[in-house]
C-alpha cells in the first residue's frame, strides 16, 4: 500500500540550493563556461556558485529541474537527494545519478563523487526539508495559497481527502496528500509538486518519532493547523500519551491563523497556542461544526451544523449530505474537513458554498484500507487493513458492528496485531480483545504475536467467548475462509506489518 512519490519539475538554481540547505557546494571535476559564456575551471570545493549559473560540457545551466530521491525514476536535469534509509543508501547511487544527467546531487559531508557537482550538508533529509520550505514559501509570496496542515492519531488520511474535495470545491486547484505521504520525505516530495496553477494546499502531517512533527511544522507553516486527536500510536517512539499529545500539538506552533479541534478532545484543546483562533467539531452542543444527525448503514445520511459566524447573514447554517463512509467517526471527519476548510476563507460561506461542500462529501470513495467496503462472494467485507491502534479499533468495530445490524449479518471479525505500542503494548491488545468481543461477533480470530498473548490473559474473563488464534495472515486467511459465509460481515484489521489483506486476498 507504500503511495509512490509524486514527479516533479520544481527549479532552483544550484545558488538557491546552497543558500537553503547552507550547504558547501563541491564542484566536479570537469570545466565549465560561466553564465556569460566565458570558459573556466569549475569552481574549487567549497567556492560559491557564480549567481549566473554556469553551463558543463553536457550542455547544463546549472539550474535544477526537478528534484528526486531515487535515481530510477529521475530525469536528466534534476537535483538528486542522498537519502540514507534502513534498506539502502542514496550516497551509493551517486554514479547512476551522474549517468542519468543529474545537474547535481545533495549529499552527506565526504560523501561528494569527483563526476557530479554536490552540495554538501550535515544531513540530506533535513536539506530536503529546507528546499521545500523555500518553495512553499516563494510560492505564497507571489500569491495567496490558503494552505491547511492536518495531523492526529487516527483518521488523518479520510479526513484530508475530505478536506481536500471540501477546499477544491471552495478554492479551485487544490495541493494534498497524495495517498500517506505524510512524513519529513513524503511531505517535502509532495510540496515540490506545488505549481502556479494551484489555488490552495491540503497536507497531510503524521509521526512515528518523538520531533517529527515540530519539523513538518517548520517546512509547512501553515495558516490553519487541525490535530484530530490524541490516542495510543507508535508509543515505543512517542512515548506516554501526554509525550504523544506535545507531539500531534506540535503542528499547531507554526500556524498563523486558526487551530481545529474535536470538542471532545482536551489533550489536544489545552495545547492550542492563545494567539490562534480556535474552531471545534464534533457531536458537542459547543462545537463550531456539529453533527446534528446521522442514520446508520452502508451509505449515511449526515446533518451538520456551523456557527453563525461561520455563515452569511440570512444563510441556514445547515450541510446535509449522504456519505458512502462507514460509521461515526467517519462522520465526525466530515465535520473536521468543513471546519478546516471554513477555516481558511476570510469571508463567511454563502448558501451556494454549503451546497457546494455536500455535494464535495457526498463523492468522497473510503481510502483502501480504511474502512473500505467491498462485496466479495456475498461477503461484506470491511477492509481496515492499513494500520491498527486502540482508536482505530474502536472506530472499526462499531462501524462493523453497526453495518451488520443494519444487513441483519452475521458479524466475523479477524484482527492483528498492533505494533510499535512500546510498553503499553500488553495492556492495549488486552483491551482490544474485550472491545473485540463486545461487539458480539459469532466469530473472532486474533492474529500475531501479541493478540495471541492477549487472547491467553482475557480468555479467564468469565464473559468472554471462544477466541480462535493465528499466528500470521497467512494462516488466518485459511481459517476465516472456512468460516465465513455468504450474508456474513467480515472485519479485517491489523497494523501494516501484519498484512491482513492476505486474508481478503483469500476470499477472492
Amino acid at each position: 500500500m507504500a503511495t509512490p512519490i509524486p514527479f516533479n519539475q520544481c527549479e532552483f538554481t544550484l545558488a538557491e540550493v546552497v543558500d537553503a540547505t547552507g550547504g558547501r557546494f563541491v564542484a566536479s571535476d570537469s570545466t565549465v563556461s560561466f553564465g556569460d559564456g566565458v570558459k573556466g575551471k569549475r569552481p574549487a570545493a567549497g567556492d560559491t556558485v557564480p549567481s549566473g549559473g554556469y553551463r558543463t560540457g553536457a550542455g547544463s545551466d546549472g539550474n535544477v529541474s526537478g528534484v528526486s530521491i531515487d535515481t530510477r525514476s529521475m530525469e536528466e536535469g534534476a537535483l538528486f537527494v542522498a537519502l540514507r534509509g534502513v534498506a539502502s543508501d542514496g550516497h551509493d547511487y551517486l554514479a547512476q545519478a551522474a549517468a542519468r544527467g543529474a545537474t547535481a546531487a545533495i549529499v552527506a559531508t565526504g560523501r561528494h563523487r569527483p563526476a557530479l557537482d554536490c552540495i554538501e550538508v550535515d544531513d540530506p533529509l533535513s536539506a530536503l526539508g529546507k528546499l521545500a520550505r523555500l518553495h512553499l514559501t516563494r510560492t505564497r509570496a507571489a500569491r495567496p495559497l490558503p494552505l491547511i496542515a492536518i495531523g492526529g492519531a487516527v483518521g488523518k488520511t479520510t479526513t484530508k481527502e475530505l478536506t481536500a474535495a471540501v477546499v477544491r470545491a471552495l478554492f479551485g486547484s487544490t495541493l494534498s496528500t497524495p495517498g500517506n505521504l505524510n512524513n519529513l520525505i513524503g511531505v517535502p516530495m509532495t510540496i515540490f509538486t506545488l505549481t502556479g496553477g494551484h489555488r490552495a494546499a491540503v497536507l497531510e502531517c503524521g509521526t512515528n518519532t518523538r520531533g517529527e512533527i515540530p519539523k513538518l511544522a517548520q517546512i509547512v507553516e501553515p495558516d490553519v493547523a487541525m490535530v484530530l486527536n490524541v490516542d495510543l500510536e507508535h508509543s515505543e517512539g512517542l512515548g506516554t500519551l501526554d509525550d504523544i499529545a506535545d507531539e500531534e500539538a506540535a503542528l499547531f506552533s507554526t500556524a498563523t491563523q486558526s487551530a481545529i479541534a474535536s470538542a471532545d478532545e482536551p489533550m489536544v484543546l489545552t495545547r492550542i497556542p492563545k494567539h490562534l483562533r480556535r474552531i471545534t467539531f464534533g457531536k458537542s452542543p459547543d462545537a463550531h461544526v456539529r453533527l446534528v444527525s446521522r442514520s446508520a448503514g452502508a451509505r449515511s445520511r449526515i446533518r451538520v451544523e456551523l456557527a453563525r459566524d461561520m455563515v452569511a447573514a440570512g444563510v441556514d447554517p445547515f450541510v446535509e449530505t449522504e456519505i458512502a463512509l462507514l460509521g461515526e467517526a467517519a462522520a465526525l471527519n466530515c465535520t473536521a474537513a468543513i471546519a478546516g476548510a471554513a477555516a481558511m476563507r476570510t469571508v463567511p460561506l454563502e448558501s451556494r458554498q454549503l451546497t457546494a461542500i455536500a455535494n464535495a462529501l457526498a463523492v468522497v470513495e473510503p481510502v483502501a484500507g480504511r474502512l473500505a467496503s467491498t462485496s466479495i462472494n456475498g461477503i461484506f467485507v470491511i477492509d481496515d487493513t492499513y494500520n491498527s491502534n486502540p482508536r482505530s479499533i474502536r472506530a472499526a468495530l462499531a462501524a462493523a458492528r453497526e453495518v451488520a445490524d443494519g444487513l441483519g449479518a452475521r458479524l466475523v471479525i479477524a484482527m492483528g496485531d498492533m505494533l510499535e505500542l512500546g510498553e503499553q503494548s500488553a495492556a492495549a491488545h488486552q483491551e482490544a480483545i474485550r472491545d473485540v468481543m463486545r461487539s458480539h461477533p459469532v466469530a473472532f480470530v486474533a492474529v500475531g504475536s501479541e493478540m495471541n498473548s492477549a487472547r491467553t490473559a482475557v480468555s479467564r474473563d468469565a464473559n468472554v467467548t471462544e477466541i480462535l488464534t493465528s499466528p500470521d495472515s497467512i494462516a488466518a486467511a485459511k481459517l476465516i475462509a472456512k468460516l465465513v459465509q455468504p450474508g456474513d460481515v467480515l472485519l479485517v484489521k491489523g497494523s501494516r506489518g501484519i498484512a491482513m489483506e492476505r486474508v481478503i486476498e483469500r476470499l477472492g
